[in-house]
């Protein structure tokens, strides 16, 4: 695999657990259906404030920083859409690659 073709597709599952109209947690899933990722907006202010990486992400076979950065900046990037609704999104992470 070239350096252009690498990434991975996962699957985030957004939903409204207190059913305020708000997106409040975000699971990430492995095409398989395996978590690799837990995203939550404790305080229902549209911004998330705690995160559970479970699954290497970026290829290099730890469970890291760099794990918990790339999931980090995906939520960040679900979170603030304004228009975000439950259901669930396949999204395309060019600088990953399941360890």
């Amino acid at each position: 695999m070239s350096a252009k073709e690498k990434g991975v597709f996962i699957f985030a599952n957004c939903l409204d657990i207190n059913q305020d109209g708000k997106i409040d947690m975000i699971s990430f899933l492995d095409p398989e259906g395996r978590g690799i990722a837990l995203a939550v907006d404790r305080e229902s202010n549209g911004m998330m404030d705690q995160i559970h990486v479970l699954q290497d992400i970026t290829g290099d076979g730890k469970l890291d920083k760099d794990d918990k950065l790339l999931i980090e900046r995906e939520a960040k990037k679900l979170f603030e859409q304004q228009d975000l609704k439950e259901g669930q999104l396949k999204l395309f992470i060019e600088d990953a690659d399941y360890g």
